[in-house]
């Protein structure tokens, strides 16, 4: 009969480690089995990932190796023994550096040499090769980068030079087979036709037309030699190499070759046409009343007169303004030369302001009055709510009016809008 296979289980330490916040007081040998004890529940009890953590939160609370946090980070967990993960957990929670009673123990044991050595050396030295290893892994991922960055991607034209390529195939097709003697003419071919079809757009009918320019220029000069006598020497001995290179055309050939050429430009320049013509117009930013008061120079209030302004916003679209000139005692009122009849708020009605100054007003009626009692005087305006109490109002003053120049300064009190 056949022996049953032993299993042997694993057993679960339930036992945790020993809390070290007041082994300052322990004896020796009970700092060493409590040092033993907690590294056998790491190593046994927690993962390599547990002990980068450990080690992490360490190195962020130590002057000496925080700034290298990232570079420690990048390491791979299994670069993180249970010994290092142990050592700095304990050392967060409390546990001595250097503890003598222990170090005292220890000399005493048999077969042992030498003073234990602080625990952050042990840490240090860990770290350190921790660091070497992080350091090629960033060193690495830079490269890597590099080399992404450097692969070669084109630019928008030359893409569209790309295109225009696949596009003008078909003219190119064409051309060769003139020359060949294949085809007599070009009237099969439709150049607008053909180059809607393959969704041409503004960029590539100008790339197009750009390329067969030169062409034109070539035809049209065959078939307008210019005068020689007023040419000079390279400029004859290049109308000399343009004739020779199309010899092998009689001057009806080179005709319908310039036609092709033009009829290419004029289906480019209608896509330009067309795709200007489409063009959504540019939405302008309004800007809103108060961003176009928030810079005015006006007064706010005046003890004197016992008046305060109305917010400036309240200005821009308005019918009619009403200010005061604390300075001189002058009253004056706006009139907007761009009234809206149906009081909607149509853009471009009612007053406006550009700098300090006031526009669309009217001139001639927009009037100053000098007040002979500012004090009582302007106490009756405030109580004045509408236009036409203010009109009725104005009319009984006695002072001559005179014309306003829109300027408004530090010393205008914005009374009312209407």
């Amino acid at each position: 009969m056949a022996r049953r296979k032993t299993v042997v289980k694993r057993i679960k330490n339930t036992n945790l480690p020993p809390d070290f916040a007041e082994s300052k007081d322990w004896t020796g040998e009970q700092f060493s089995r409590a040092k033993d004890q907690a590294y056998q529940y790491y190593r046994l009890e927690k993962k390599n990932a547990d002990f980068k953590k450990y080690v992490l939160d360490y190195v962020k609370t130590n002057d000496k190796w925080k700034e290298q946090l990232s570079v420690i980070s990048k390491a791979p967990d299994n670069k993180f023994n249970s010994t290092l993960g142990a050592l700095c957990k304990l050392t967060i929670q409390g546990m001595p550096d250097v503890h003598e009673k222990y170090n005292e123990y220890w000399e005493s044991l048999p077969g042992t040499s030498g003073t234990p050595k602080p625990n952050h050396q042990y840490i240090d030295k860990w770290l350190t090769e921790i660091v070497t290893v992080g350091e090629n892994i960033v060193e690495e991922k830079i490269k890597e980068e590099k080399k992404e960055k450097e692969v070669w991607k084109p630019s928008i034209q030359e893409r569209i030079r790309e295109q225009c390529s696949v596009m003008v195939q078909d003219f190119e097709q064409a051309l060769d087979d003139f020359a060949e003697g294949k085809i007599k003419d070009f009237k099969a071919i439709k150049p607008l036709q053909r180059l809607r079809q393959l969704q041409c757009k503004q960029p590539h009918a100008r790339n197009i037309a750009g390329f067969y320019e030169p062409a034109i220029k070539e035809y049209n000069e065959l078939l307008n030699p210019p005068d020689t006598s007023k040419m000079s020497e390279v400029e004859i001995d290049w109308a000399k190499q343009l004739k020779e290179a199309y010899s092998h055309y009689d001057k009806r050939q080179v005709k319908k070759l310039y036609d092709f050429m033009v009829g290419i430009i004029s289906a480019c320049d209608a896509i330009i046409a067309e795709s200007k013509a489409n063009r959504k117009p540019r939405k302008i930013a309004r800007k809103s009343p108060e961003k176009l008061t928030e810079k005015l120079k006006y007064k706010i209030a005046d003890e004197k007169f016992a008046i305060s302004s109305i917010p400036a916003y309240k200005i821009i679209g308005a019918t009619c303004l009403v200010v005061f000139n604390c300075k001189n005692r002058k009253l004056g009122i706006y009139y907007t030369s761009m009234e809206d009849p149906t009081g909607t708020g149509r853009e471009g009605s009612g007053l406006m302001l550009k700098g300090q100054t006031l526009q669309r007003f009217k001139e001639k009626e927009s009037v100053w009055y000098t007040l002979r009692k500012p004090m009582d005087q302007l106490q009756e305006v405030k109580s004045l709510n509408t236009r036409k109490k203010f009109e009725n109002w104005a009319e009984k003053l006695t002072t001559t009016p005179t014309m306003m120049n829109g300027r408004i300064n530090p010393e205008t009190i914005l009374i009312g809008v209407y």
